[in-house]
């Protein structure tokens, strides 16, 4: 069930009308101004990707500056750096939360 738009002639705002079939013409009129002088114009359209698809369309030259940019920068800047670093909390040099310390 389409949803066209139409620009008012007389007052040049645009309204969104929600048609329940393809082939019916809808009776119309604008929602500003009630003048039944409307052009049907192009709407704009969301397209949503996968992750697959943006991955897949990435510049294969991409993964190569990526690696080459970490291979620059310090090794703490590495997310790896941290997640190599991390250890169970049961052998952890402090006990107890360690977000909420004071």
């Amino acid at each position: 069930m389409p949803i066209y738009e139409y620009r008012c002639q007389h007052c040049q705002r645009v309204s969104s009308y929600f048609v329940k079939t393809y082939g019916a013409a809808p009776l119309l009129e604008c929602t500003h101004c009630e003048s039944p002088d409307l052009r049907r114009i192009m709407s704009s359209v969301a397209y949503i990707r996968s992750e697959a698809d943006k991955l897949a369309q990435l510049d294969p030259k991409y993964t190569k500056m990526v690696d080459r940019a970490l291979a620059k920068s310090p090794g703490d800047t590495n997310p790896e750096h941290y997640v190599n670093k991390m250890v169970p909390f049961s052998k952890a040099k402090e006990q107890g939360d360690p977000y909420f310390k004071e």
